[in-house]
């Protein structure tokens, strides 16, 4: 199996690293991953045999970018230009996630399913704005897209949604789906100021420097988006009413706690269909009341009831993980 990576940045390294300790998983089924070429900002690795994990993560931390790699090394090479070279049967998109619409994920999905590859993505963004047409541009050329890690990294939840719909209907959903404003909240209801929280969690690494993605509610907009589509299609992350907490006070959280509430970044996905989000008061025990960087989804059943799912949100090795689990599967589904 030759993959193309796409993207060399946290999540692109974690994967690379973790593929090489999960080649036995895949040898049960009599399949060889090999990933033949990288691209990153700077260009392209492509190596035919395969690189070299350790090569690979070396030449980027010491040159910036495996386009510097003295082996197959492509300066200023793009995705698409690497496409044509490696012919890969599964390309994996791991580029960080565009605000204000799909970005360049959207190109690279689309050439890599007119080049006969299958697809694996970590980029949320084109399964927020383009899902329908995604996945009517797979199912023409009898192609697989997954895009497991695009929704609560390592906790599986579109693979636990797509077996719950067998059989049943969800009719709605609802999750603490954002690591990074349920950490700062969590700090705030202890005391902190809002800008006091975000610092620490910066410094932690939980916070990226630019932190607005998170905490102005748009991850989890593209988050309950996804599910909303994985669901029924036909949404965009447009229709999302949309409130984060950047506003949010200590005072507020002390307030709802002295009431036995708790108050959480919440995305929603209602029975009418309608998607939102923004902070929400949470009842003590509620199964959304979870702390730190942990994540919580309940879906609503028509026939199961209430159905939840609760670990720790994404970090690049369970984002990597996702990723690795969607390639087996189609590595699987291939086989029957």
């Amino acid at each position: 199996m030759r993959i193309l990576l796409i993207g060399f940045g946290n999540v692109g390294r974690a994967f690379l690293q973790l593929l090489e300790e999960e080649r036995r998983r895949f040898r049960r089924l009599s399949v060889e991953p090999r990933v033949v070429g990288i691209v990153d900002r700077g260009g392209a690795a492509i190596l035919q045999e395969g690189v070299k994990a350790s090569r690979m993560l070396a030449t980027k931390a010491e040159k910036g970018s495996v386009a510097c790699s003295e082996e197959g090394g492509f300066p200023g090479m793009s995705a698409v230009e690497a496409m044509s070279i490696v012919q890969p049967d599964v390309t994996v998109e791991a580029t960080p996630t565009a605000r204000g619409g799909s970005g360049p994920a959207l190109k690279h999905i689309l050439k890599a399913l007119e080049h006969g590859s299958h697809v694996v993505s970590a980029n949320k963004a084109p399964f927020a704005y383009d899902y329908d047409s995604l996945m009517r541009a797979a199912s023409s050329r009898g192609r697989i897209v997954k895009y497991s890690a695009t929704v609560g990294g390592g906790l599986p939840v579109l693979k636990t949604l797509r077996t719950l719909t067998i059989g049943d209907v969800v009719e709605s959903c609802r999750g603490v789906l954002n690591a990074t404003s349920n950490y700062i909240l969590t700090l705030m209801e202890e005391g902190r100021s809002y800008a006091e929280a975000l610092r620490l969690a910066q410094e932690m690494g939980i916070a990226e420097a630019d932190p607005t993605m998170d905490v102005s509610g748009m991850d989890t907009a593209y988050k309950i988006t996804i599910i909303a589509n994985t669901i029924e299609g036909g949404h965009t992350v447009d229709e999302v009413e949309l409130k984060g907490i950047e506003n949010i006070t200590p005072k507020e959280l002390a307030e709802a706690a002295s009431r036995g509430q708790s108050i959480k970044l919440v995305g929603e996905f209602t029975e009418e269909g309608k998607l939102r989000v923004g902070p929400s008061k949470l009842k003590r025990g509620d199964v959304l009341d979870v702390y730190g960087t942990l994540n919580a989804v309940e879906f609503r059943m028509r026939r199961a009831g209430s159905v939840c799912l609760t670990g720790k949100g994404a970090g690049p090795f369970e984002t990597a993980a996702a990723i690795i689990r969607d390639i087996f599967e189609i590595a699987e589904e291939s086989m029957r």
